[in-house]
């Protein structure tokens, strides 16, 4: 399969938990090779989030559009194309068009509510086209999406829909063990720049926890929080693939706010899974699939007020007993419905059915 994702190898947390977690297992156990072209240039991936850069990055963006022409080609010599998201950054979906024209089939795999405009959209969101997700949805010959709410989407345009979660490699994420509590507890919180603005869902409850007992809030990103958390001692951790697993279950427990709007609805659960693999318990907002994952007071804590924050984070101050037993059963939650081994199986189904 040819594969036609934004960024290389490595570089997005999508395709890091998606198909390129899955390229091994697909190889091996399914006979399916993936091959991965990106859109952006090497250049481009380097200076796009930086600050400023704006004509060179809106030059860089145009010629990696035109070169992505290149690969319609190169798709009449695959079984099948993978779209991720998106084959182009900007523009309609014109490279999908020519693609579902050539007679290849094309599999359109997408982890999150790209159809709306996100809070956070960057310098080129105006040229991204939203309307195209329906398209795309459209002309693909089956659809893949990270949970219900997005597959129910794409069920609108397409009769051919799958759920097949985000997921963790288990062996990439053993169970870390948590660290001495002498006497803070720490907090972690994980993500991207760009969702950073949910971690302010948790500040009150978090400074009112920080009141109450010694508080470390741990965040691991490409950025820190503007603002430190009243009361806690900040400890900021730049995101490295390499120490990801380690650093984020360097804690006592984790949390994953989500504000509750219809984009965060999408959400695709991987910040709490990425700790709850870890063996760490974990706080999270009930929105979208988190709902799902998360059984309250069982694998994790689901929390909706800022009482109901306090309450979960300080029960997992409290006891080293229940913070092992949450986290015991969260890791048993991803081994079951989360590795990238069962996802890995469920997407194989879906290529062997448009390719035969």
């Amino acid at each position: 399969m040819l594969v036609l994702a934004n960024k290389a190898q490595g570089l997005a947390p999508g395709q890091r938990f998606r198909f390129e977690q899955w390229a091994p297992r697909l190889e091996r156990d399914h006979n399916i090779k993936l091959d991965l072209a990106p859109f952006e240039s090497a250049e481009l991936s380097r200076i796009l989030y930086r600050r400023g850069h704006v004509a060179r990055k809106a030059l860089l963006v145009l010629k990696d559009f035109l070169a992505r022409s290149r690969c319609i080609k190169a798709a009449r010599d695959y079984d099948a194309v993978l779209v991720f998201r998106e084959a182009a950054l900007i523009g309609p979906a014109i490279y999908e068009g020519l693609i579902a024209r050539s007679g290849v089939p094309m599999i359109f795999d997408f982890d999150d509510a790209i159809w709306m405009h996100q809070p956070t959209s960057g310098i080129f969101s105006r040229l991204h086209f939203l309307g195209k997700t329906k398209t795309i949805c459209r002309l693909a010959s089956a659809v893949t999406a990270g949970n219900s709410y997005l597959a129910a989407f794409a069920a609108q345009f397409n009769d051919d829909v799958s759920v097949v979660p985000t997921t963790i490699e288990l062996s990439d994420y053993p169970v870390v063990p948590e660290p001495p509590q002498d006497p803070a507890f720490i907090v972690c919180w994980t993500g991207s720049t760009w969702t950073l603005p949910h971690f302010e869902q948790a500040r009150a409850a978090l400074e009112l926890v920080a009141a109450r007992v010694p508080l470390v809030v741990k965040i691991i990103c490409n950025n820190d929080v503007k603002q430190p958390i009243q009361g806690a001692e900040m400890r900021f951790v730049p995101w490295s693939a390499t120490d990801e697993a380690k650093e984020i279950g360097d804690c006592h427990a984790g949390i994953m706010p989500l504000p509750d709007d219809p984009f965060a609805k999408g959400k695709c659960g991987l910040k709490a899974l990425q700790l709850m693999a870890t063996g760490r318990p974990v706080v999270i907002s009930p929105i979208g699939v988190n709902d799902d994952i998360v059984r309250s007071r069982e694998n994790g804590f689901l929390a909706s007020t800022t009482q109901e924050w306090v309450d979960a984070l300080m029960a997992l101050a409290g006891s080293a007993q229940l913070r092992s037993k949450i986290g015991q059963a969260g890791r048993a939650t991803v081994e079951r419905d989360y590795s990238a081994q069962a996802s890995a199986a469920k997407f194989a189904e879906v290529v062997r059915r448009v390719t035969n």
